[in-house]
């Protein structure tokens, strides 16, 4: 049975989708990040490529949306260099 660390093909791959600007695909569908896996990894199995993406999807690497009028899911690249502030709103009163 094939080994695989985890963390290096996530990191092998973050690497590769950030140099490629992958946040600009929008959202996308599983099969097509499927095949970026396959071609970055080198890997073929379905189900190591599924358990990676998993993994992807769990540490939060992707957007996960809900496809419209169907039971499946899009998913989107974040962008690593987005500032993740939250705005916060103050009101002053003068008396």
């Amino acid at each position: 049975m094939d080994k695989i660390n985890l963390e290096v093909a996530i990191t092998k791959i973050t690497n590769y989708l950030i140099k490629k600007q992958a946040w600009d695909y929008n959202y996308i569908k599983y099969s097509q990040i499927k095949k970026m896996i396959s071609y970055i990894t080198k890997i073929k199995k379905t189900y190591i490529l599924r358990k990676i993406f998993l993994s992807m999807v769990d540490q939060e690497i992707f957007n996960k949306k809900k496809n419209n009028g169907v039971k499946s899911y899009l998913y989107k690249f974040k962008n690593p260099y987005n500032a993740s502030i939250k705005s916060k709103e103050t009101t002053i009163t003068f008396t």
